[in-house]
């Protein structure tokens, strides 16, 4: 699912403009977005928890030469699933 096609089933569901949901949901992601920056911790009910984290530098070796790099710390965003969201996804595999 893309962008437009969850505009387009968010604006089915809500009976709402497309224009309408689509400005409201551009303002939550820029409020979890803010508070990620913020380095807070952003948790959806039933959905599951948005925090950053730091990745520690590390020496990764190029396949092709063998040649060592160092690859410089950064933040990454982590997601991780809620208890109730894992349950509907094992029950779709079975």
């Amino acid at each position: 699912m893309n962008y437009s096609e969850l505009l387009t089933v968010l604006a089915t569901k809500l009976q709402l403009p497309k224009t309408e949901v689509e400005k409201r949901l551009e303002e939550t992601t820029a409020i979890i977005s803010a508070e990620l920056v913020k380095d807070n911790v952003v948790s959806v009910t039933s959905f599951g928890t948005f925090e950053v984290k730091k990745r520690q530098e590390r020496i990764s070796i190029q396949p092709n030469t063998g040649k060592k790099l160092l690859v410089p710390p950064k933040l990454i965003v982590r997601y991780r699933p809620s208890v109730a969201f894992s349950k509907k996804l094992k029950e779709l595999k079975s």
